[in-house]
């Protein structure tokens, strides 16, 4: 099973909406409820303006999610809630372009509070931290899969005198047999 791939639907643009989860289940049954996991590497962070004149983000990368349910979806856009965003954001921001690996266990809180009666929570299943996957592949790539039909260097090292003269020895035409 260990060799098995895992297949994961491709989705437009993945947010808590689209994978199916509904954060409104914590109302409900006034219980933190476990929406989706969500984990991947974030390339940029796209800003843009909605019709109404508000500011929106999203991430840009390959992302993907399994849901309480198990399905399992993969996108290469995605909305994260609130502050979970803002954490990736902030390390794409500091980190030179670089890309951002991250991972949470996504909840679901009643929260009489919020207008909308419930708060996010997320657990990271990995450290939200640059990668630079690209740089490793290089190096792997360049220590042990040479280009084909590449020129392959050779050190050459100078012969000495006693290998020269043994190499023009072998070339010259064989002495003829003395007569008795």
């Amino acid at each position: 099973m260990a060799n098995e791939t895992v297949s994961y639907s491709p989705i437009a643009q993945m947010t808590i909406k689209k994978l199916g989860c509904d954060p409104k289940d914590a109302i409900r049954k006034n219980v933190q409820i476990f929406l989706c996991r969500i984990f991947g590497e974030a390339a940029t962070l796209v800003t843009k303006e909605a019709r109404t004149g508000d500011m929106y983000s999203y991430l840009i990368g390959e992302f993907r999610a399994v849901t309480a349910d198990g399905k399992r979806y993969e996108s290469g856009k995605l909305f994260l809630p609130g502050s979970l965003q803002e954490g990736v954001a902030g390390q794409l921001t500091s980190n030179e372009g670089k890309s951002v690996q991250f991972g949470f266990d996504i909840y679901s809180n009643p929260d009489e509070k919020s207008s909308v009666g419930y708060a996010y929570a997320a657990k990271p299943i990995i450290k939200t931290a640059i990668t630079d996957r690209l740089e490793a592949m290089s190096a792997a790539l360049e220590e042990g899969k040479p280009l084909p039909n590449a020129p392959v260097e050779k050190k050459v090292e100078e012969k000495s005198e006693t290998v020269k003269a043994l190499e023009v020895a072998k070339q010259a035409p064989a002495p003829a047999p003395a007569k008795k």
